[in-house]
């Protein structure tokens, strides 16, 4: 969503929340902050819900599927 700008924080106390967009939602960089300076890194995508699930259930992570 950010383009890469906002990076992930390390938590000491995390609580768990989920959220995934509704199907047929498409989710992708915010268009203010895709620009010259700071191309596009991430496509947008389609059921990321989805994609992402399959990957977790083999520990890998999906984010990369959007990338570019």
């Amino acid at each position: 969503m950010s383009n890469g700008i906002f990076k992930g924080l390390v938590h000491r106390i995390s609580v768990a929340m989920f959220y995934t967009p509704e199907l047929g939602k498409e989710i992708g960089p915010e268009d203010d902050l895709v620009n010259m300076d700071r191309p596009r890194i991430y496509k947008n995508v389609t059921d990321y819900a989805e994609t992402h699930w399959k990957f977790y259930q083999r520990g890998l992570r999906a984010l990369h599927t959007a990338h570019i």
